[in-house]
């Protein structure tokens, strides 16, 4: 549309053409210091002081609209087109586009249908091909969906994680098998860090990715068509309604429970953290137990710290163990990423605190302490049931006199590398003697 076109460039480059306008006019009359301006009264004009006006070098066909003690003010006609063109031209913009846009719709109204298949044609297009790039990019296979109710994945990768690495570092794949019946249930275990959910929620994206026609990022993947991917991951709380992170937690697996079928995929990490220890462990045991006794028996993955869910394995069919490996060299734990079959005793957790830069008085406490409750509970002293006191925990956790702090005081101050082995010897006779 022409006066559109005009009209906006009319509206973007006022200002260049009232400057082509003062320029023009300069030339015609030879007034050199002709000047352009504005005001509300009389809009846009031409400013001549007094010598050009007293030299008659001001054309007839010019307008005067204000006399003042240095000169006069004119306008034109040419000027106040365009002045009328600047000061309407977002207004007669704005309508001239509404009518245009209306002729539109009312030309098209015939053609919608088509419109719409074709929308829904390029989309279509346009999804296959960005998995097309994916896959051919990333090196994604083909997976296999049927009505069988196994998912089966052969190092299977998470598509999100692994675009993250640093160069030169590979993510390490893992496999998964889980059907309905002898490994409906994988409990697993691992330190802190290790990628106990990103094996969670790799395996629900593969699921995902494959049902919606994209190849997977897996070397092989037999899925069985799932109906729902039900999660509890994360820790959130709700404090406007008045609900706990451990409130939400329960009220999202209350809600995974009343509404799983036999084609749902679960994945629970970390469930009863928000709680104490013993109540944490008696939840995450019953919930394990109510997943395996349902008559629909959903496929789950369980990620816990609560190395005593090991135990389930060995009372219902279905629930296997499986924990991620880890290499412990010069007291530096190595995380290996990769899932194996069994138990894990140790999460590693006072490892990851001093990765994280915590105080080295407080990791070497904590060694200590946790030093002290591994020994009572293979003693058989570990405090459970009826016979865990409050007391008996804070008498474990503080140090048990005087003495002993202050041995630990002098070790601390102790520079090993310049005493001799004689001067340690009589440090060692000097330290005995303070404990009696």
């Amino acid at each position: 549309n022409s006066e559109l076109d005009e009209l906006r460039y009319v509206h973007r480059n006022s200002k260049d053409l009232l400057v082509e306008i003062q320029k023009q006019e300069a030339i015609n009359t030879g007034i050199s210091n002709l000047k352009i301006g504005y005001n509300s009264v009389f809009g846009y004009f031409l400013e001549v002081t007094n010598k050009y006006k007293n030299q008659g070098m001001v054309p007839e066909h010019w307008v005067r609209k204000q006399t003042m003690s240095t000169g006069e003010r004119y306008v034109t006609d040419e000027l106040k087109k365009l002045e009328s063109k600047i000061l309407g031209a977002e207004e007669r913009i704005l309508m001239l586009e509404e009518e245009l846009f209306s002729r539109l719709v009312d030309d098209v109204q015939e053609y919608v249908l088509i419109l719409q298949q074709n929308a829904l044609a390029l989309g279509e297009l346009d999804c296959l091909l960005s998995f097309a790039q994916a896959a051919e990019k990333y090196q994604y296979n083909r997976p296999e969906v049927s009505d069988h109710a196994v998912i089966d994945i052969k190092s299977g990768r998470h598509p999100v994680i692994e675009r993250q690495m640093e160069t030169g570092e590979n993510y390490i794949p893992n496999n998964i098998f889980l059907d309905n019946t002898a490994q409906q249930i994988l409990i697993i275990t691992g330190p802190n860090m290790s990628g106990k959910s990103a094996i969670l929620r790799q395996t629900a994206m593969i699921c995902i990715m494959a049902q919606i026609g994209s190849f997977v990022p897996a070397d092989q993947a037999s899925i069985g068509y799932l109906d729902r991917v039900f999660t509890r991951v994360g820790a959130s709380d709700n404090i406007s309604s008045g609900e706990s992170t451990f409130m939400v937690e329960m009220n999202e697996t209350a809600s995974i429970l009343n509404n799983l079928s036999d084609r749902s995929l679960i994945l629970l990490d970390e469930i009863g953290r928000g709680t104490s220890t013993y109540d944490g462990i008696s939840i995450a045991w019953s919930i394990a137990e109510f997943l395996n006794q349902s008559p629909f028996k959903p496929k789950t993955l369980f990620a816990t710290h609560y190395h005593e869910l090991n135990e389930l394995a060995t009372h219902y069919p279905g629930i296997r163990n499986f924990h991620v490996a880890t290499q412990e060299i010069n007291k530096k734990v190595i995380f290996l990423r990769k899932l194996v079959e069994g138990g894990s005793e140790h999460s590693f957790g006072i490892h990851v605190a001093k990765m994280a830069g915590m105080p080295e008085a407080v990791v070497n406490r904590a060694e200590l302490i946790l030093a002290e409750l591994e020994s009572k509970r293979t003693s058989g002293k570990e405090l459970n049931g009826s016979e865990t006191t409050v007391q008996q925990t804070l008498t474990l956790i503080e140090p048990r006199d005087n003495e002993e702090q202050l041995i630990i005081e002098e070790f601390r101050k102790m520079d090993l590398q310049t005493l001799s082995p004689i001067e340690c010897m009589m440090k060692l006779i000097e330290l005995k003697k303070m404990l009696g």
